[in-house]
């Protein structure tokens, strides 16, 4: 379906990619990998077009399509289950001809096509997509512009995948999604028809949902079958026998040479050294193995005292405006505790971070730090209070005046900051060498206690391995809250779950919180249930509110008005003898089949509109 031959592209006069060949063929789930700045992205642009290569060629296979998620933040007008629904591009020319007055030969086969495309479930599979990336029920009519930027990028992402493509990319998508959110993609990915490539550095996601990756690396691309933890374990075997291959070959040239050096010069052995020395010419050179550039061993040190016990949280209390978020929070931190935060988007994971760092006050009860305990707190919102036109090494010199300068930039380069990145502003940084500072800034102070609020986000895979092992053999406190459940299982001792204005230790594991999403879940849908005609049937919830009500049945009326009148309309063709005389079979089949439909889609919406009149009656 998609063939990459030859590829080169050049980014300021240097190879990004380079002679590069791939083929993804239908029903392929690719996973595509590689380190930070290695072409990842740029691929996904000369595959859509978006870039031209330099050398080679990207051609997708005749008729197919491709969509991908835009990543401009849209503000519009327009309810967000629209938009969604706008991403079905062939939905929506069928409804432009369906909407037009005259049924001629052409409505009458969009009619068919509409059929064929489950048209009349459209709004069911939109409000499914959304349902699933967080939105609720009651969000699905509210504008564009009223959501912020990171739903904005949920939204382009249902629009996406609403698209009927033969080839959807995905750029990280995950980015902006709580964990609740990822597993649901990966879910919905793992049972998608059609074929995908990801870019993601969440291990356990790309496991979930990929059939096999594309490994760029060396301006290469290597297609191993397999999840992510297949590849690792077939790169681990190439890279022995690539090394293997390498010293091997390098001993036989050794010998080689040697022979032609002693006697090249001697008349008997002459023909011999000759034959050697072209043979030597004709090896084609095995490259050494290396391990790939962007590989840390990150250290975090804590104190080598600590008291016993770190913080105690007394029925803590916090909320906005009246709306409790927190209540009756207790909580004893000892030293050496290590706790994840699991719990819906919004629950208060965050909040309670920032209650544990004295950066926010409670409403009610207290949190007590032990005397002269040392905090280190990872935050997204740290990174823009980086100093964007101060170094690295400036930004170390402010917080360890009397070190040597040998001292601060050994320790930076710990977290991947030497070279002459020590020396860039950090206006230049990308997101994951920001996120790198921040947690070298956080890792000198060598804190009692470690408090992380997804600090794997902008981290690649090797970084993210690096502070995996880092927090693993960290003798202090944590208290993390991630959608990378690799670091999660690694790090945490304990699950709290933060749900429902409580913070409590969780019994299970992540396996158990899986299940106890999918339970949670299934308990809103029935508690937000709309009436959506098609194929999906769905109850009224008990109490709903009165407006929506209202709306939902302004809506119905409108859809059943309009069903009625097009099948008044076929009746009156088929009661027509006309019609047998002046048309085919094929077309009198058709219009029959349309019949059928339109009478099945009559009823569903009387029986929708019969049960949202009980439920106002109630």
């Amino acid at each position: 379906m998609l063939n990459i031959q030859s590829l080169t592209y050049l980014q300021g006069g240097t190879p990004l990619l380079q002679n590069c060949n791939l083929q993804i063929f239908a029903g392929q789930r690719v996973g595509l990998v590689g380190n930070n700045g290695c072409g990842k992205s740029t691929l996904f642009r000369l595959i859509r077009g978006a870039a031209r290569p330099d050398a080679g060629e990207v051609s997708l296979q005749a008729g197919k399509t491709i969509a991908f998620v835009e990543q401009e933040i849209i503000s519009s007008s327009q309810p967000a289950i629209e938009f969604v629904l706008d991403g079905d591009v062939a939905l929506r020319r069928l409804e432009k001809i369906l909407a037009q007055a005259e049924h001629d030969a052409a409505w009458f086969e969009a009619q068919q096509r509409y059929e064929v495309i489950d048209g009349y479930g459209a709004h069911a599979r939109a409000a499914q997509l959304l349902n699933g990336l967080g939105f609720a029920n009651d969000a699905l009519q509210q504008s564009v512009s009223q959501f912020s930027g990171g739903w904005r990028m949920r939204l382009n992402l249902a629009r996406a995948l609403m698209y009927r493509a033969d080839l959807l990319l995905l750029d990280e998508p995950t980015n902006h999604l709580d964990l609740e959110a990822i597993l649901w993609l990966e879910q919905y990915l793992a049972r998608y028809p059609g074929s995908f490539m990801v870019v993601s550095h969440d291990r356990e996601f790309l496991n979930g949902c990929v059939n096999c990756v594309a490994h760029i690396n060396n301006h290469q691309i290597q297609l191993y079958t397999g999840n992510y933890d297949e590849f690792e374990c077939a790169r681990a075997e190439r890279f022995q026998q690539q090394a293997q291959a390498h010293q091997q070959q390098q001993k036989q040239i050794a010998h080689m040479e040697d022979f032609v050096r002693r006697f090249r010069a001697k008349a008997t052995k002459a023909k011999q050294a000759q034959s050697r020395i072209k043979a030597l010419e004709r090896i084609t050179r095995i490259a050494p193995a290396h391990v790939e550039k962007g590989c840390f061993e990150l250290q975090i040190d804590a104190p080598e005292r600590s008291p016993d016990v770190l913080l105690r949280v007394n029925h803590v209390s916090f909320g906005y405006a009246g709306n409790p978020l927190l209540e009756k929070v207790q909580l004893v931190l000892q030293a050496g505790a290590r706790i994840a935060l699991l719990g819906p988007n919004g629950a208060g994971k965050s909040t309670l971070i920032k209650l544990l760092t004295g950066e926010t006050e409670p409403v009610s009860g207290t949190v007590e730090f032990a005397p002269g305990i040392t905090i280190g707190y990872f935050a997204q919102h740290q990174l823009d209070n980086l100093d964007a036109n101060a170094t690295p090494l400036q930004h170390m010199v402010r917080l360890a005046s009397g070190q040597t300068e040998l001292a601060l930039r050994s320790f930076l380069g710990r977290f991947g900051m030497g070279g002459d990145t020590e020396n860039r502003p950090v206006a230049t940084f990308s997101g994951g060498e920001k996120s790198r500072l921040a947690l070298a800034l956080l890792a000198w102070k060598k804190p009692h206690l470690l408090l992380l609020d997804e600090p794997t986000n902008h981290l690649d895979l090797d970084m993210r391995d690096a502070l995996t092992l880092a927090l693993e053999a960290y003798a202090g406190a944590v208290v993390l809250v991630s959608h990378d459940r690799s670091l999660v299982r690694a790090v945490a001792d304990e699950l709290w779950l933060v749900a429902d204005g409580r913070a409590q230790l969780f019994d299970g594991d992540l396996e158990d919180y899986k299940k106890w999403i999918e339970t949670r879940r299934t308990r809103d849908e029935a508690a937000q249930s709309q009436p959506v005609a098609g194929k999906s049937k769905q109850k009224i919830s008990a109490r709903p509110n009165k407006k929506i009500l209202l709306s939902r049945q302004s809506r119905l009326e409108t859809a059943l008005t309009a069903a009625q009148k097009e099948l008044a309309a076929i009746n009156c063709q088929l009661a027509d003898s006309a019609t047998y005389t002046h048309r085919s079979r094929e077309e009198i089949d058709q219009l029959s089949a349309v019949h059928a439909a339109l009478e099945k889609k009559v009823a569903e919406l009387e029986e929708d509109w019969l049960e949202l009149e009980m439920a106002m009656e109630e």
